[in-house]
């Protein structure tokens, strides 16, 4: 017996190669889940190398810009850079 994980898992991998790309929003429609469930597959997948994301872009609600305290922090001295992300909480 396929468990749900697969079942969904595979459906993911069947939908876009029969359908092409398409958002999260509209995959979510055509499995009947939800938007963040898709978004957490996509991920998963991706870090599988099962599939690609090949294109992201900033949301229409963007999150309040850093603090001037954190866009002033110096990188550290070891050679590591310093990363964003947009997003999260």
């Amino acid at each position: 017996m396929v468990d749900w994980w697969t079942e969904t898992e595979h459906a993911i991998v069947e939908s876009l190669g029969s359908n092409g790309p398409m958002s999260p929003e509209d995959l979510a429609q055509h499995l009947g889940i939800s938007e963040g469930e898709t978004i957490a597959f996509l991920c998963m997948l991706a870090r599988e190398k099962k599939l690609r994301i090949r294109l992201v872009g900033v949301s229409e609600t963007r999150p309040a810009a850093p603090s001037r305290e954190l866009a002033r922090a110096p990188a550290k001295a070891s050679g590591q850079r310093l990363s964003a992300s947009v997003g999260g909480n």
